[in-house]
């Protein structure tokens, strides 16, 4: 088992076995309240703005609308597209994203079913993508809809080669900015390598996640890292927005709070993330829909 620290484009990774390693086999492997006016955030709970999982955005509280809701399917007002993946994936204009699993335009938007592992609908969260500098380098802010306690997430997101990562956020309401928070050198999000890796391939990417309240001050530090394993390839996965062919994702906390905790992600090229299970939260994202300029309008 290879076991060595590398810098990759700015990334401080450990890979740890696989494909994307060395060529030799491997097997897979708190929210606590600070003295200070700000409260210290775990990073594995849910966000579809960037599917970077911090219990600071606010897709982790979805307005759940009616408390009688009875677990039925969502009626997202079309049918499955089942010639959208599949067999038929190879069928999608990719356009300008053929070899990215992670794909970033200007105006770009994602829509994303929240259910519960029982099939509850939770509620709706649409993203959006707009084309910004950061640090003088092209970058995106990813933008979700307001929860139920009129708080938002915005995000910026970096691409470096293959690697997309997050590298800031703040979560937003109305009247002021709630908390501030940086990632160096980024929280990777994906890395386009996935899409050709083989089953078992592992990598870690470790990080300094840095908070603040929303005025800058009552700063907390921690270093933060997580180990992505490769389970499936051309995984065939509906969700409201069609089938697609996926590649799965465990992603697992190794570093900082919350250590062991997992979460599963499934990647189609072009289009980006399909589905989402957080096992401990008994949470499931799907894609209902996406319009990404310069390529796929999905269903």
């Amino acid at each position: 088992m290879c076991s060595y620290p590398q810098t990759i484009n700015g990334f401080f990774m450990i890979t740890l076995a696989g494909t994307l390693a060395c060529n030799q086999p491997s097997p897979p492997p708190g929210a606590d309240e600070s003295t200070g006016a700000v409260t210290t955030i775990d990073d594995d709970a849910t966000s579809s703005a960037d599917e970077d999982g911090d219990e600071s955005d606010t897709g982790v509280e979805p307005d759940t609308g009616d408390e009688s809701d009875t677990g039925a399917e969502p009626d997202t007002g079309a049918e499955p597209d089942t010639d959208s993946g599949g067999e038929g994936q190879g069928e999608l204009e990719l356009g300008d994203f053929e070899g990215v699993i992670y794909p970033l335009a200007d105006g770009a938007t994602w829509t994303y079913a929240k259910l519960t592992t029982q099939g509850q609908f939770l509620g709706d969260e649409i993203v959006t993508a707009s084309e910004i500098e950061w640090d003088d380098e092209p970058a995106w802010m990813l933008s979700d809809n307001p929860n139920g306690d009129g708080e938002w997430t915005e995000s910026v997101i970096i691409r470096d080669e293959e690697l997309t990562a997050r590298v800031h956020k703040e979560i937003q309401t109305m009247s002021a900015t709630m908390s501030i928070v940086d990632y160096d050198p980024g929280f990777l999000r994906a890395n386009d390598e996935w899409l050709d890796a083989e089953v078992g391939d592992e990598e870690e990417f470790l990080y300094e996640r840095t908070e603040t309240d929303g005025e800058g001050d009552n700063e907390e530090t921690e270093p933060r890292g997580h180990v992505y394993t490769v389970m499936a390839v051309n995984e065939p996965v509906e969700v409201p927005a069609g089938t697609f062919d996926c590649v799965k994702v465990m992603r697992v906390r190794s570093a900082g709070g919350k250590v062991g905790e997992i979460v599963y992600f499934w990647y189609a090229e072009g289009v980006g993330k399909i589905r989402e299970e957080r096992p401990a939260d008994t949470r499931v994202e799907e894609l209902v829909s996406v319009q990404l300029p310069g390529g796929v309008n999905l269903p």
